[in-house]
């Protein structure tokens, strides 16, 4: 298995403690995230090599961000240094009937967002065989849209296997649905592997279904948008919010002839950011190592709930880790 790559921003979070909102607080913590990384994150936990590409600002900043990318075990080779900004969002944790919300800044101005096609090494392909790419990068402006489909276009050209992300985000398309279905479309006559959900089928794409159930929406719509855009398989989860910290989660894996469903699995969230990224990188990691199909999608579903265990957008649990909480998911301590 050659250099499993990622494209796409990374951003810093901040955050108020305590549960506290942005008005209430004088201090803010901070780390650095972005789908990409977190994806190669999980995914070097699990053995692989990873890098991933894009642009930090040349200062400070983006020499802290780069080092906090190294220390998640993602080469560093293929990152530019140009600009001064790094997008930011801030992050306000819910309590109770408060939901967390997030805030963006500095996101246009950032130095990836400002990027261009040229600002990246013709060689960055070099030993990789998959890249990842996220619908994030299609939705922040026109111009990240063009150079995400023109990086998607240059790996299909050069024969890499491409994932996507569908990752819809309201706050980021202007102009809704109707703005967003020509790019994904695109993005998805070029993807070999999709994560989606049957929402996105619906709004997206505008699929229509009588089916009253997710579930039965997954197996009725996703097998169509295989078959259409020709995807090897698409793979999601079904998540049912029970409290404020405590969900159920199910993942999915479809292709043109079949839906599979993983165990239902119940979990108390620390961290709601980053648990589609520990699912995508566990299915991901169950598809690199040959896994079959209920295999891959009970090992991604557990790496989507234990991503959710720890603190920070970027998961870190080996395959160890993983493999033991499948064997054991109410194992209290280890010694």
């Amino acid at each position: 298995m050659g250099t499993i790559l990622s494209f796409g921003e990374v951003m810093m979070r901040l955050e108020p403690p305590d549960y506290r909102t942005l008005a209430q607080s004088d201090q803010l913590s901070y780390s650095f995230s972005g789908t990409g990384m977190n994806v190669l994150s999980g995914l070097s936990h699990f053995g692989h090599r990873t890098a991933l590409i894009t642009v930090l600002p040349e200062n400070n900043l983006g020499r802290a961000a780069s080092s906090a990318i190294r220390s998640l075990g993602i080469q560093t080779n293929a990152l530019t240094f140009k600009g001064d900004y790094l997008g930011m969002y801030f992050l306000e944790r819910g309590f109770g009937k408060r939901a967390s919300e997030v805030t963006y800044s500095n996101r246009i101005e950032s130095s990836f967002c400002q990027s261009n096609l040229t600002d990246y090494a013709t060689d960055c392909f070099d030993d990789a065989t998959h890249i990842h790419f996220c619908g994030i990068s299609l939705a922040v402006s026109t111009h990240t849209r063009e150079m995400t489909l023109a990086m998607a276009k240059r790996a299909k050209t050069a024969g890499l296997t491409i994932s996507f992300d569908c990752n819809y985000r309201a706050k980021l398309w202007k102009g809704g649905y109707e703005e967003a279905k020509p790019a994904y479309e695109h993005m998805l006559s070029l993807a070999d592997i999709v994560f989606m959900n049957e929402q996105d089928a619906r709004l997206i794409l505008g699929l229509e279904t009588q089916r009253l159930s997710r579930s039965e929406q997954v197996e009725e719509l996703l097998p169509q948008v295989a078959k259409l855009y020709s995807i090897s398989f698409i793979a999601g989860t079904l998540r049912n919010r029970l409290t404020t910290h405590e969900q159920t989660i199910q993942g999915f894996l479809v292709d043109e002839n079949q839906a599979l469903f993983s165990n239902v699995q119940t979990l108390t969230i620390l961290d709601r950011i980053g648990g589609g990224d520990g699912f995508v990188s566990g299915m991901l990691h169950g598809l690199f190592s040959k896994k079959d199909y209920q295999a891959m999608i009970e090992f991604a579903t557990a790496a989507g709930v234990l991503a959710h265990t720890t603190y920070g957008d970027s998961p870190r649990s080996t395959r160890q880790q993983v493999e033991r909480f499948l064997r054991s998911p109410l194992q209290d301590l280890e010694r």
